[in-house]
């Protein structure tokens, strides 16, 4: 029903940058202290930002000792960013009570230059039958969203990136991914998969770098969703349209964390022809590859054994800031279309857990004639997960 639309053209996304740092050691447990936020990237090399993940009470006296600034503090996650002399980092990693300390490091979206999507997966089938993923909350990890883009409509949102309640998309990124997943069903612009879904963003970015502490922070978001006292609100689905070719323990904690609370999180592979990149590498995340509208495998995507389904990922036509539509390729966009196979799904099967989703889109995919590690379990395939009909694909 909706229109998919990509752009052939050059936009190539800002690439994000995190730096992780960690400093934990100690067991003090003086009063929690006022973060100072600096620059996201050390000003020399004598200084490292670093993240530093700990066990216990939160290592202050040991920061202070090593001259550290501390530039964010989680929530629900035992990790601090920090900015600290390089000559003490042998201070940090020397604590018993400092589990990891790991340099910040970047991230990059995974949206390419290089169309349609949402018939080819039968989205449209789905709709027919009265379901539009209602009930299902989803939350886009991403550069945020056109707040008041016409065609969506939002359950909640968040920034990392100092006001919590304004998180515009300067990018169009995040906008793109959201419409993929929930662009509204009314009489112009795009239909996403699951137009009647909770749709939550959380903005790890705006423009230019995505640093791994601002990662870090809307996992923790996300993560307290679960802890805030209102049920309504926890998250179901995470999209996570970004990612690198090197992770750390810090992050497979914080996602094994979201895993274990029943979030089924999905991974764009990347667009290097290349191996799957982090997060959709990690057994807790699903990940997403990519095609063409004449089912072969597009040729920028990532590919490995860690693929688990396929989707449409070239020139993909959905919202884009500042009230527009916009056409986009990559494994960003294959990413939140999945993301919306599972909404409809849940919604359909209230009663399952995020695995028996999982389990059941393993299940219903189409194959296409790839090998596995293109194609996973084949492409995902809305109609027959909740309908049990494969009509829509003739």
């Amino acid at each position: 029903m909706k229109k998919q639309v990509t752009a052939l053209g050059a936009l190539l996304f800002l690439f994000s940058c995190f730096i992780l740092g960690g400093c934990s050691s100690d067991l003090s447990t003086s009063p929690e202290p006022s973060p100072a936020i600096s620059q996201k990237s050390a000003t020399s090399p004598d200084i490292k930002d670093v993240l530093i993940g700990y066990k216990g009470a939160k290592p202050y006296s040991v920061l202070q000792a090593t001259g550290a600034i501390i530039k964010r503090e989680y929530k629900y996650l035992p990790v601090i960013s920090a900015s600290v002399p390089a000559g003490n980092l042998g201070k940090l990693t020397n604590n018993p009570n400092i589990s990891h300390v790991v340099e910040n490091y970047t991230r990059d979206y995974c949206a390419q230059v290089l169309d349609w999507g949402i018939d080819r997966i039968d989205a449209e089938v789905v709709h027919a039958s009265g379901n539009k993923g209602a009930g299902i909350n989803v939350c886009i990890l991403d550069s945020g969203a056109d707040m008041d883009h016409p065609d969506l409509t939002f359950a909640g949102g968040y920034s990392v990136l100092g006001e919590p309640d304004y998180w515009e998309d300067q990018n169009g990124h995040g906008t793109h991914c959201a419409g993929i997943v929930s662009a509204d069903d009314n009489d112009f612009g795009v239909i996403g998969v699951a137009p009647d879904c909770n749709l939550y963003v959380v903005q790890i970015n705006k423009s230019g770098p995505i640093w791994q502490d601002d990662i870090m922070a809307g996992f923790d978001w996300v993560i307290g969703t679960y802890y805030d006292g209102d049920p309504g609100n926890d998250i179901d689905i995470m999209s996570m349209s970004w990612g690198g070719y090197y992770s750390d323990a810090l992050e497979e904690a914080a996602l094994q964390t979201c895993y274990d609370l029943g979030i089924l999180m999905f991974g764009a592979a990347g667009n290097e022809e290349g191996a799957i990149i982090y997060p959709a590498k990690y057994e807790t995340v699903v990940a997403v590859t990519a095609m063409w509208v004449d089912d072969s495998f597009a040729y920028f995507s990532n590919f490995g054994p860690e693929a688990e389904f396929i989707a449409p990922g070239r020139l993909i036509y959905s919202t884009y800031k500042r009230g527009r539509y916009f056409s986009l390729s990559g494994t960003s966009m294959s990413c939140p279309m999945v993301a919306g196979v599972a909404a409809v799904a849940w919604a359909d099967n209230p009663g399952y857990s995020g695995q028996q989703i999982r389990q059941l889109l393993r299940d219903t995919a189409e194959d296409i004639g790839l090998i596995f590690y293109q194609q996973g379990y084949g492409l995902i395939d809305a109609e027959n997960a909740v309908l049990g009909t494969t009509g829509g694909n003739n």
